[in-house]
């Protein structure tokens, strides 16, 4: 993986996504395939940064439900 420098300190792909997202004010990544994951878990599919990820906000979702979390475009949408 790539490295780049800030302030002296060597980050990789993964770290700028996240202090991007973190310092835009989003939770994580979401694509339209139901794809997601949160800050705490960025990228667990090993893909660098697939080209249809988009940044999103974190909406927990109701006990018993599919998912613990979505990650959407908009901050007050639901879980289905």
């Amino acid at each position: 993986m790539d490295l780049y420098h800030n302030e002296g300190k060597e980050m990789n792909i993964r770290e700028i996504v996240s202090e991007w997202l973190k310092e835009h004010g989003y939770d994580g990544l979401y694509s339209q395939d139901e794809c997601a994951c949160a800050l705490s878990d960025l990228m667990p599919c090993g893909e660098v940064f697939p080209e249809d990820c988009e940044p999103g906000y974190k909406v927990d979702c109701p006990r018993g439900h599919e998912y613990n979390f979505m990650i959407t475009e908009n901050k007050e949408e639901e879980c289905p």
